[in-house]
């Protein structure tokens, strides 16, 4: 659905690809014929301005729920990706994506808008700002910052108040230092597959993920929001990397510990990678029965997106027991 504007700080804290642009044309496509119906289009922009990741083009496409006629019940899709069964009677008129209007564009799958966000110039102003943060980062009125790491249970980590870290903007309720990535570093993901794969249970794995930082440039890059141990220089990938469901933030087990940190430094085209158990997260809305299970990997302002088949038969007996780990970390 096209959202107000009230709502584009928050889908931004939660996107790795965004832009700013204004729609030139709109091109409605096919309806299916459930209730409600989803409508396609192809919508076209200009005056894009990248907000995070990369964009390519200025056509993209984009669907969703359309009206179904009066008295009937219809599916309301909340921005934190929830849904709310309402009467048609009592909801507004269903908005729709209009040429001339300036939008809050959110990518998923390389050219699908997965929500749009009507904007006027003070919003945008704020998006310009908020763009600079670390994904799941909010800038309050006052102009305080608070971080997603806060609802987590290292509230007081010991390397927050480390001196390196003295000419960060911080978190004001935990400390945390504000830290981001570089535009030079890619970060992606990649499921494991099993030792034992069960046909229809678990094609893409048991929830483990290969995740990958790479230096593409031709010169060493400093990384802050890729944190290491200053005298093993082990990366420490827990204090490092959350988890962004439709449920809210999800963080590792093994994080809260370290006490001495630094930035890791990836010399010209270096990855380092590793591999980290999902069951182990806490506060997810694991499916019941068979469901494909989306995850958000963030890494300061960078995320990657994965996915797997979580069958609750199979997987549920695997999840209580990983839950109960120290750390999500996997040889």
């Amino acid at each position: 659905m096209v959202f107000s504007k009230e709502h584009a700080i928050e889908c931004l804290a939660k996107t790795p690809i965004a832009f700013i642009g204004t729609i030139t044309d709109v091109i409605l496509g096919l309806s299916t014929r459930s209730m409600p119906p989803i409508d396609h289009y192809k919508l076209r922009f200009q005056n894009i301005r990248s907000l995070r990741g990369s964009i390519n083009g200025t056509e993209f496409d984009y669907q969703q729920r359309g009206s179904n006629g009066q008295g009937m019940l219809r599916i309301i899709q909340n921005p934190d990706g929830s849904e709310t069964i309402a009467n048609d009677t009592q909801e507004k008129e269903v908005r729709e994506p209009t040429s001339g209007l300036t939008y809050l564009a959110c990518i998923s799958d390389g050219q699908f808008i997965s929500t749009l966000v009507e904007l006027d110039n003070n919003t945008i102003e704020q998006l310009l700002q908020s763009s600079q943060m670390p994904l799941g980062w909010n800038k309050q009125s006052n102009g305080q910052m608070e971080s997603p790491w806060q609802h987590s249970h290292a509230k007081h980590a010991k390397w927050y108040n480390n001196q390196r870290f003295a000419g960060c903007e911080k978190c004001f309720k935990t400390g945390r230092p504000l830290l981001i990535t570089h535009e030079d570093i890619s970060f992606s993901c990649e499921p494991v597959k099993a030792l034992q794969t069960k046909e229809y249970q678990n094609p893409d794995g048991d929830g483990v993920f290969q995740l990958t930082v790479t230096n593409k440039s031709n010169r060493p890059v400093e990384i802050p929001a890729l944190l290491r141990d200053i005298r093993s220089k082990k990366i420490l990938w827990e204090e490092s990397i959350f988890v962004i469901t439709d449920a809210g933030n999800h963080f590792f087990p093994g994080h809260g510990h370290a006490h001495d940190v630094e930035s890791t430094i990836l010399e010209p085209h270096e990855s380092v990678s590793t591999k980290l158990d999902t069951l182990t997260l806490h506060g997810l809305s694991w499916p019941q029965g068979g469901w494909r299970l989306k995850l958000r990997f963030c890494l300061g302002d960078k995320a990657t997106e994965g996915n797997y088949y979580y069958f609750t038969d199979h997987h549920e007996p695997i999840r209580k027991k990983a839950e109960k780990k120290k750390t999500a970390l996997v040889d």
